[in-house]
Parts: C-alpha cells; sequence; structure tokens
C-alpha cells in the first residue's frame, strides 16, 4: 500500500502521555513521482507517538523513516480493521 513511500521527520518533541515521557514526531510521507508522466500523487503528513526509546534507538541506528513509515502502517490497518468490524 505505502510501501514505496518515503517518510520523514518535520519535527518532534517531547510530551508526557500516561505518565510517561514519549516523544511526538510530526512526518510526512511522500510519494515518489514515476516516469508515467502521471502528476497525480498523494501524500500524507500526520503526527505520531512512539516511546522515547524507539525513537532514539532508531535514530541512531538510522532506521527513523522505518519506525515512522511502520507506525503509519499500524494505525491504517487499525483504522481498516475498525471500519470492517463497524461494518458486520
Amino acid at each position: 500500500m505505502m510501501n514505496n513511500y518515503t517518510f520523514t521527520e518535520s519535527s518532534s518533541r517531547s510530551i508526557e502521555k500516561d505518565g510517561e515521557q514519549v516523544r511526538l514526531i510530526n512526518f510526512r510521507g511522500t510519494e515518489p513521482r514515476d516516469d508515467s508522466g502521471d502528476r497525480e500523487r498523494l501524500n500524507i503528513d500526520g503526527a505520531i507517538i512512539v516511546p522515547m526509546m524507539d525513537y532514539f534507538q532508531a535514530g541512531m541506528n538510522g532506521d527513523l523513516p522505518e519506525l515512522i513509515k511502520e507506525k503509519v502502517l499500524e494505525r491504517l490497518t487499525a483504522r481498516e480493521q475498525e471500519e470492517n468490524d463497524n461494518a458486520e
């Protein structure tokens, strides 16, 4: 679905959620342009919350774009499942 998207952090900050320090990441996911000449693209902007340790570990490993992508897909999949459950 979004495997070819490139995710980047636009900003982030530490916040407290349920008494725990977590990281709020603002991001942008961009769909790559192809050679077909099609000008239609769908980009996605949003914010996700991740545990502080996951954020810094991903940053040290250079895996922050992958962490963002995983969390976005997790949320989209959960919403899709919720909609399917409600439709039944």
